[in-house]
């Protein structure tokens, strides 16, 4: 559909679904994402949650109206129009190389979830995801949206399932359990050893949550706000971001609940796939079938985070499109099986959310000055019509502006095309 079209509830279930397959990658579906940035901080986890769902709603409606507006080919020039040329250019080539490390924390994650749940080398499910995600790449954009469009709710949906079984089974535990948690008496911990955390303080993890996300969400949200009708694509993020807040709450206080269980040297609050172990609370061949659908989800994921960086020196539909889907499909698989899934979430998520947490600051300052700029037109434009036609034009600048600077700055904007991030 593309954006002169009308209202579709139908098509903004499937961006929301888009939207969630995004977010419900690797890191979320095996939980220990949320271990780090929502469980480590016990009741605070909500505050985390608050800051993220308000942040993120934010800075994706203001993807998608810059994109509506200025019709980017390429999503990344939104980085451009935000900070301007130089650190615009900073931004648009990190934002490509964090998209193409997260493809490796998927392909960690994916190994790791059928590793963990059938005992399957990490390198033959880190070798059948990427496979995968290299031939859904290669057919394009509009169609990955379809496919990642329908596995989002359906993982998600699964998901908040487990969590709320978990939920209803162990909710006597939470309140010892919170306080576990705040006191660090975990168990099967050595000396020093506890919670990977996100930050020191709730609202950092906050602040870097929606920071890493964003850097993922920048040029998607871009795109689809150039080829979407405009509540259609908003309605889509509404429904996305509660049903995304939703899971969250559920799953991380599932977490709480058996913070301490497991059996042998992992428990949930430092197991590599902590949601596995939920899924054997409720029955043991769960586990399996949740394995399965981790898998899923970090297809889902990858396959945008690996489009991104492909787009990003290839024309989609050319045969130098597909060979570099492969090859870096290839070396993302490597370089994910190298490093430990734990340590990349941990390091790859955390440092990009505070980098995303600057561009947020960019945003803001952008935002505040078209505000006002806007604000300064409609004052020009209210003055102009006072002078009236019949009026000489001499008397007009001397009410609205004695020195004619509104008039010069609006013939500038006029040869400029209206584009402030083509003259950034």
């Amino acid at each position: 559909m593309e954006s002169g079209e009308g209202f579709s509830l139908r098509k903004a279930f499937v961006l929301a679904g888009a939207i969630i397959a995004l977010v419900v990658g690797t890191g979320f579906a095996t939980g220990q994402e949320l271990v780090q940035y929502f469980t480590a901080y016990g009741l605070g986890g909500f505050a985390v949650i608050a800051v993220f769902a308000a942040l993120f709603i934010y800075y994706n409606l203001n993807f998608a109206q810059v994109g509506a507006r200025e019709r980017y080919e390429r999503g990344n020039d939104v980085f451009r129009y935000y900070c301007g040329k130089r650190i615009g250019a900073f931004f648009d080539y990190y934002s490509t190389l964090f998209c193409y490390l997260s493809f490796f924390v998927m392909v960690g994650g994916a190994s790791s979830a059928l590793q963990q749940g059938f005992g399957i080398p990490a390198w033959a499910g880190a070798t059948l995801l990427t496979i995968i995600v290299v031939l859904v790449v290669s057919l394009g954009l509009n169609r990955l949206i379809e496919i990642i469009g329908v596995i989002g709710p359906i993982n998600i949906a699964f998901f908040i399932m487990v969590g709320l079984i978990v939920v209803v089974m162990d909710w006597p535990q939470i309140a010892d359990n919170l306080a576990a948690i705040q006191a660090s008496t975990l168990a099967g911990a050595r000396d020093g050893e506890g919670i990977v955390r996100a930050g020191e303080h709730w609202l950092v993890a906050g602040l870097s949550y929606a920071g890493f996300v964003l850097l993922w969400f920048a040029s998607f949200m871009t795109l689809l706000g150039a080829k979407n009708e405009r509540r259609t694509l908003r309605a889509g993020l509404i429904i996305a971001v509660v049903a995304i807040c939703a899971a969250i709450a559920i799953i991380f206080m599932a977490q709480v609940a058996n913070i301490n269980t497991g059996t042998g040297d992992l428990f949930v609050w430092n197991a590599p796939i902590p949601n596995l172990i939920l899924a054997e609370r409720i029955w043991p061949p769960l586990a399996f079938i949740y394995a399965v659908v981790v898998f899923i989800g970090a297809c889902a994921t990858s396959v945008p985070l690996l489009y991104n960086p492909v787009a990003r020196f290839a024309e989609e539909g050319t045969l130098r499109f597909r060979v570099l889907a492969a090859v870096l499909g290839v070396t993302g698989l490597v370089i994910g099986l190298f490093f430990p899934y734990r340590m990349l979430v941990n390091v790859v998520y955390v440092v990009n959310g505070y980098i995303g947490a600057v561009l947020l600051i960019f945003m803001v300052v952008r935002t505040i000055s078209d505000q006002v700029s806007r604000h300064c037109d409609r004052m020009a434009d209210a003055g102009a019509s006072r002078c009236g036609s019949g009026m000489d034009i001499a008397p007009c600048q001397s009410a609205g502006d004695p020195t004619g600077a509104s008039e010069d700055a609006a013939r500038s904007a006029e040869e400029g095309g209206g584009h402030g991030s083509r003259s950034t």
